[in-house]
């Protein structure tokens, strides 16, 4: 295990990296963030005793970066570790191979963390293949985030004090463990801001990005054992399995038919 020594000085934001064995993607990342105008943002990776140069390259760092490398239970294990590590007001939550959009996105922010929300969420653009680019929009804590994920982790910055109340990543989830988290904070009252600007880029590399059925039947299952989870009420339950009975099959044929 590595361990980078903390400074006293406290940052206004934490970026939090998961990685493993994903040496080239981490790179663009930490780039992203040390490029970052903002000056008050500190910069954590977390690495899962990857064996592609990683921990030598995060050695290199220096001061830059506070990290570990170390075996973990998963991606929302490693997530989970990075938040312990924060010492940031508000945190962020870029995977390796994720980047920020621009140098000046952190700056531009600074007004909206200044206010009196729990979570400041932003557009997020999906880069896939062949050049196209699929922007994810924010939207706020209301019904659709019943049904679905409404805010990628990558555009959502959460008060520090938000996981001191709720909790952090569940890691019993290995796809959905931030749907579940957004959904623990909507049950919580947390108070969401939207800031309709792309933060961060994300390669559609991912599980949670894949279109083939076998992907997307993981990431639906774990959607619905969570809002099962988090249907506290008859009403509720019903709502759900209803959904499900209609919403599992159409998706199953609409996957079939853009792949075919």
């Amino acid at each position: 295990m590595g361990r980078m020594p903390q400074t006293s000085e406290k940052p206004l934001v934490s970026v939090v990296t998961a990685t493993f064995n994903a040496l080239e993607g981490l790179k663009a990342t930490v780039q992203s963030v040390a490029e970052q105008t903002a000056a008050s943002v500190e910069h954590i990776i977390i690495d899962g005793a990857s064996h592609d140069g990683t921990r030598e390259y995060l050695e290199s760092l220096g001061g830059q970066v506070r990290w570990i490398s170390e075996p973990d239970e998963g991606i929302a294990d490693a997530m989970n570790k990075g938040i312990a590590m924060a010492r940031g007001e508000w945190i962020l939550i870029l995977q390796a191979e994720d980047r920020f959009a621009s140098v000046e996105n952190l700056q531009k922010l600074l007004p909206a963390l200044g206010q009196h929300y729990d979570i400041v969420a932003c557009d997020v653009a999906l880069l896939r293949q062949g050049g196209v680019v699929e922007r994810r929009r924010a939207r706020p804590l209301g019904l659709l985030t019943e049904f679905k994920m409404t805010n990628p982790h990558q555009g959502m910055l959460c008060r520090r004090n938000v996981y001191e109340k709720i909790g952090v990543f569940d890691p019993s989830f290995r796809i959905a463990m931030d749907y579940e988290f957004l959904l623990r904070a909507k049950r919580a009252g947390a108070r969401l801001s939207v800031v309709p600007e792309i933060l961060a880029e994300m390669p559609a590399t991912g599980v949670s990005t894949l279109t083939d059925w076998p992907a997307m039947s993981l990431r639906l299952n774990e959607d619905r054992r969570l809002q099962r989870q988090h249907a506290l009420t008859w009403l509720r339950r019903l709502r759900t399995e209803l959904f499900w009975l209609i919403y599992m099959p159409f998706k199953r044929m609409k996957c079939t038919l853009s792949n075919a």
